[in-house]
């Protein structure tokens, strides 16, 4: 019997969300290493649209290895819903989780900052 393959999730962070060639494209270990590098984008690049983008790797999927942008405020949520695979894919909902997670932290940290 052939053990079935885990399905799994990867991210990647574009300094051009739209045209990769644009830009960096960076396939990352973690969603915090895409964001930190999003960040990095975002200062240098804001002109040029970065992005998190997250590939799920499922074999009974036709949707398998596709990269799809994560949303990173409710207003970039309605890309998702195009597509329900991902829109209720667990492991989308729980980076998206995580995404909300990373940019409180991040808004905690600049009013700190700001305090100083």
């Amino acid at each position: 019997m052939k053990k079935k393959e885990e399905v799994t999730i990867t991210f990647y962070a574009a300094e051009c969300g739209e045209f990769h060639d644009l830009g960096e494209y960076t396939k990352c270990r973690t969603l915090e290493e895409a964001y930190k590098k999003y960040q990095k984008y975002c200062r240098t690049s804001a002109n040029m649209c970065p992005a998190i983008e997250f590939s799920i790797h499922d074999p009974d999927s036709i949707y398998s290895d596709m990269e799809y942008p994560l949303p990173l405020s409710s207003k970039d949520r309605g890309d998702l819903e195009l597509v329900p695979y991902y829109n209720e894919h667990p492991l989308v909902n729980e980076a998206i989780r995580q995404v909300e997670q990373l940019q409180k932290q991040q808004e905690k940290k600049k009013h700190r900052d700001v305090a100083r």
